[in-house]
């Protein structure tokens, strides 16, 4: 492992966001700590073989993750929701916290959601639903940083992933794949925002790297924007069937009909808004942002799979 003033500790490294974040430290030679629930996995493969120090257990193993966060000066929390048990995210977030705290760490970053923002600003949102609920762990997550009083804090809040078009995100969405079309309660003027997790990653380096600069803030993270027809364009244009992919928009009646706090329609009412809490310049000033065009382009082979 290269030698390096700092180690971090990277939640989900064998997910999307912690795995970006774990190559890009790599790539600066600053030390990684992770966890994996199975050492034998691909992702846990390709992180061992890039220096990454991985030990096998999950966040409830208070033991390991002492273990693990030892020698560890900074933080990357991101948690994944247990939508069978919503609190579950909370109380291993409340675990890795003290131990952070305990074995010395100085500064965390933590990727919540979009959502925190509009909660904050009182956007409407179903109440009970599960993006309620979504949206109200990931302020108690924040709310956890901030109480545990570590000596440096930053906020990420993505906004919708772009990999959410392919496998095997894209399962949340089948209707896209299995169907060529996307029924919504966004509008057609919407213009949503949507993130490379990569991107993610550069902004946590950026932070990690000045953390006085990026203390106390909460960062709306996006990387494109455009309405949805025009994201659905370019994804047919990609898997080579130009026009192949429609938007259908439910009518305001159609959305309330459906708005019982179990369906998409509640999430979507959220998106029409999500684009007043990004500022893209303020972004791009920070950290080059990656184009919806361009993931495709990076992604031909998901895109292919996916779109067969």
């Amino acid at each position: 492992m290269s030698s390096s003033n700092h180690t971090v500790f990277v939640c989900s490294a064998t997910g999307y966001q912690g795995g970006a974040l774990a190559r890009r430290l790599r790539e600066i030679s600053w030390n990684v700590h992770a966890t994996t629930r199975n050492l034998s996995s691909a992702a846990a493969i390709a992180l061992k073989d890039m220096g990454v120090h991985l030990n096998e257990c999950d966040w409830d193993n208070a033991a390991a993750l002492k273990d693990s966060i030892k020698g560890c000066d900074k933080l990357f929390l991101c948690l994944m929701p247990d939508w069978d048990d919503p609190s579950r995210e909370l109380r291993q977030c409340q675990i890795i916290l003290q131990i952070a705290k305990e074995a010395g760490v100085k500064q965390v970053v933590s990727s919540t959601t979009l959502g925190v923002s509009q909660l904050d600003a009182n956007v409407r949102v179903y109440p009970g639903s599960f993006m309620e609920k979504h949206m109200l762990n990931k302020k108690a997550i924040e709310k956890a940083v901030e109480d545990h009083g570590f000596e440096y804090f930053t906020f990420l809040r993505p906004t919708f992933f772009m990999a959410n078009f392919l496998k095997p995100k894209v399962k949340r969405y089948s209707e896209i794949c299995d169907h060529r079309r996307w029924t919504t309660a966004m509008t057609n003027e919407t213009q949503l925002p949507i993130l490379d997790h990569v991107d993610i990653a550069k902004f946590a380096v950026a932070a990690f790297q000045d953390p006085v600069t990026f203390y106390g803030r909460a960062i709306g993270l996006a990387s494109d924007q455009m309405r949805v027809q025009e994201i659905l364009d370019l994804l047919g244009e990609a898997a080579g069937q130009p026009g192949s992919i429609r938007a259908i928009f439910l009518t305001d009646e159609e959305t309330e009909a459906q708005d019982d706090g179990t369906s998409f329609a509640s999430t979507h009412k959220v998106l029409r808004t999500a684009s007043d809490y990004v500022d893209l310049d303020l972004l791009r000033a920070i950290a080059p942002l990656t184009t919806f065009k361009d993931f495709l382009k990076r992604e031909k082979e998901a895109v292919k799979q996916t779109y067969t």
